[in-house]
């Protein structure tokens, strides 16, 4: 099944991460190729320059759905380059993937492995979806798939899974820490020299955590105030320690994207915690102040912070 693959496209989570590692423990080629991507920057992949006629297999990577043209583009730039798509290794959905590959003329019934669709199995992550392909997994294997399916629940507590988030986390951006890690963990248990210095600086990035946590301000009504300006942060783990003091909408104050200036600018980001029905953005734009972001997080500029906090407050408390 795993025999033919000789690149690999894959989300970079935890999950994404430690699902190449298994793959790569067990394909057959040399020189197996990784390329990173989401599913909203496929199409900053270019197939072309890869090593001629690929066999190619995609993990953990979900059609667009804001864009689906852009995966179907990706399916066609992909076979036009040259190279053959074996398989898709996703749970997200079976169904989007089906009608991807039909518009972009490639075939889906071919595929050696086919996604399928979370909503409708037990089946919760592609590491969990590789482990039940395999029939005779060795210990490794199953501790990576294992991992990677925790991995996708956010539980970064398992072997491989807290090397891989720690190691990747404090250097977010770089997609070569991920395909290092990869092809590391596919044949080793433990981490080497250079992954201890990356879980290194992660824990520097925990030690700006307690501090901006400790310098909160507490605004009353399950609101709460941080600064992470000037600092590197694990956005995903900080907001979950606020959260977990019992605060229900956290403002973030730190740079952010301002895709209106193509730049990185000073923002307030309003978050609301996992389970919250309230949609933010909506709230804040019904006040009449601009902001960006979706449902559950809305950047607004400093001088707008004070009014659509007062809609958020006005919001929670009715």
């Amino acid at each position: 099944m795993l025999k033919q693959v000789n690149q690999i496209v894959s989300v970079g989570s935890v999950d994404g991460v430690c699902t190449s590692a298994a793959v790569l423990r067990n394909a057959e080629q040399d020189n197996v190729d990784i390329v990173f991507a989401q599913a909203f920057t496929v199409d900053k992949v270019d197939p072309s320059t890869w090593t001629p006629n690929r066999n190619v297999l995609l993990v953990d990577l979900a059609v667009n759905n804001r864009d689906q043209e852009m995966t179907v583009d990706f399916l066609r730039r992909v076979t036009e380059a040259g190279h053959t798509i074996v398989g898709v290794l996703d749970e997200h959905n079976a169904d989007d993937w089906k009608k991807a590959f039909e518009a972009a003329e490639v075939s889906f019934d071919n595929l050696a492995i086919k996604p399928v669709s979370q909503d409708e199995c037990k089946i919760k992550s592609s590491g969990a979806l590789l482990l039940s392909l395999l029939n005779d997994a060795d210990q490794h294997t199953r501790e990576l798939c294992e991992a990677a399916d925790a991995g996708d629940r956010m539980d970064f507590s398992t072997h491989f899974g807290e090397f891989v988030n720690q190691a990747v986390k404090s250097k977010i951006a770089d997609d070569s820490r991920r395909v290092y890690l990869a092809q590391h963990f596919a044949q080793n248990h433990d981490p080497d020299e250079t992954i201890n210095t990356w879980i290194s600086e992660y824990k520097e990035i925990l030690k700006s955590h307690e501090e901006i946590v400790a310098s909160r301000q507490e605004l009353g009504d399950g609101i709460a105030r941080i600064s992470a300006l000037g600092k590197t942060v694990d956005m995903t783990t900080l907001m979950k320690t606020v959260y977990g003091l019992g605060f229900s909408v956290v403002l973030t104050e730190g740079k952010m994207y301002n895709k209106s200036l193509g730049k990185k600018t000073t923002q307030i980001a309003f978050g609301c915690k996992p389970g919250l029905k309230l949609d933010v953005v909506a709230t804040i734009k019904a006040a009449g102040i601009n902001c960006s972001g979706f449902a559950a997080k809305a950047n607004v500029e400093p001088k707008n912070e004070k009014a659509a906090l007062a809609a958020v407050r006005q919001a929670l408390i009715g």
